[in-house]
C-alpha cells in the first residue's frame, strides 16, 4: 500500500556529494535517485547526476532517520 508521508517525520543523518567531472552550471542536469534501503527507522538513498550528453558528472548518497509522527 501507499505510505502517508504526512504521518512521517524524516531527518538527514548524513549526506555526501562527489563530483567526477567539471560541470557547466548553466546546463541542465538529470538527477536520478533511488532508495536502496528503508527499514528499522533508517533510509538510504543514492543518486546520480548526468549532463546533457548522458555523462555521469556527480554522485550522491544520503542516510536518513524515519519516524512516525505522534
Amino acid at each position: 500500500g501507499r505510505i502517508d508521508r504526512n504521518a512521517m517525520q524524516m531527518a538527514s543523518l548524513d549526506h555526501a556529494l562527489w563530483f567526477h567531472h567539471d560541470i557547466n552550471i548553466n546546463d541542465w542536469l538529470v538527477y536520478i535517485k533511488e532508495t536502496t534501503r528503508a527499514s528499522n527507522g533508517r533510509g538510504f538513498n543514492r543518486g546520480a547526476f548526468y549532463d546533457p550528453d548522458g555523462k555521469l558528472v556527480a554522485s550522491s548518497m544520503q542516510e536518513c532517520l524515519i519516524r512516525n509522527r505522534g
